[in-house]
């Protein structure tokens, strides 16, 4: 490059992004080594509904959710679902994106309040964690 004077007015900027070209080829491959190993099953579930969401996703993100809010209000992990229809139904996509995107975040503004209410522990008790697994291991180790 040459020296410009002090008095010319810029007509143009030349950037060079040296690692550009190499972030692109990589994030590239990634893409394809995904598309190769994903879930065709699964991917034809979010194509056949036509809500461009993942709707298996999406239930497990309420699944979650609202087993949170058992845990708050029960104080335990329940298995069994009682609101199994309503997972399925989000599974099987009858849901609108924006109307769960609302309705996950109402859950989830619902959650800090019980948690304050809760009667649960604020930290795990390490001491009865620890006696557990020691107790669990030496049941495993006990059989094999």
């Amino acid at each position: 490059m040459s020296d410009n004077p002090k008095d010319e007015t810029p007509v143009g900027m030349l950037y060079c992004n040296k690692d550009g070209y190499s972030v692109y080829c990589k994030k590239y491959r990634e893409y394809w080594e995904w598309a190769g190993k994903r879930n065709d099953v699964r991917y034809n579930t979010t194509i056949s509904h036509g809500k461009n969401y993942d709707s298996k996703n999406m239930m497990h993100v309420f699944r979650l959710l609202l087993m949170a809010k058992e845990i708050a209000i029960e104080g335990k992990v329940n298995d069994y679902r009682n609101d199994r229809d309503f997972l399925l139904s989000i599974r099987e996509g009858k849901y609108e994106y924006d109307e769960l995107l609302l309705k996950a975040e109402t859950l989830k503004d619902e959650l800090a309040g019980l948690y304050k209410k809760s009667s649960l522990s604020g930290t795990p008790d390490i001491d009865s964690i620890n006696k557990i697994l020691i107790e669990m291991r030496m049941e495993y180790y006990k059989g094999n």
